[in-house]
């Protein structure tokens, strides 16, 4: 089993099929291809994408349900040729979370979401020009705490599909909804 050592998180285990590609990189950093999708911890939503390119180098991620209630981003034909999907029940989509000084505010980009196909773990940073969405959208506070609230077991978060990740914690895979 491979390993990576991290800045963040220290030696981490993975499997070659856990890794997500995204064969242009993120915007800005297009060397940046091969990730592991994180854990980081039960308490919270957000996942830590982090590059196997640089270990210094990783973002929290969302899901953009915790920014707004209708968020429909067009996929086009492209670029799920480029992720070789062919059906949108096999995508997820993830939102680049910034946590602000202190962690009082956290924002997501929602003009520049994360698309991955679950069975070809090949992705892409979509960008978007649509006026209905923001750079520096503030997450939902409510949506938020209830997720991480311990008496809200039933919080209802959708489930966006399947992707394995890296458990940081126990340093082994396991699938998990995201």
């Amino acid at each position: 089993m491979p390993t990576f050592e991290t800045v963040r998180f220290g030696e981490l285990n993975y499997r070659e099929q856990d890794v997500v590609r995204l064969p242009g990189g993120l915007i800005g950093l297009p060397d940046l291809q091969r990730w592991l999708i994180l854990d980081m911890g039960d308490e919270l939503p957000a996942k830590w994408l982090q590059s196997l390119d640089r270990n210094d180098f990783g973002v929290p991620v969302m899901q953009p349900y915790f920014y707004t209630d209708d968020y429909d981003p067009a996929i086009p034909e492209s670029v799920r040729q480029i992720i070789g999907s062919d059906s949108d029940q096999n995508l997820v989509t993830l939102v680049i979370t910034t946590v602000h000084d202190g962690g009082a505010k956290m924002t997501g980009n929602l003009l520049a979401p994360l698309i991955i196909d679950t069975e070809s773990r090949q992705g892409i940073q979509l960008t978007l020009d649509d006026s209905r969405y923001r750079i520096r959208q503030e997450i939902d506070y409510f949506k938020f705490g209830l997720a991480v609230s311990p008496e809200s077991l039933d919080n209802d978060v959708p489930a966006e599909g399947a992707l394995q990740q890296t458990d940081r914690t126990a340093k082994e895979t396991e699938t998990v909804e995201l």
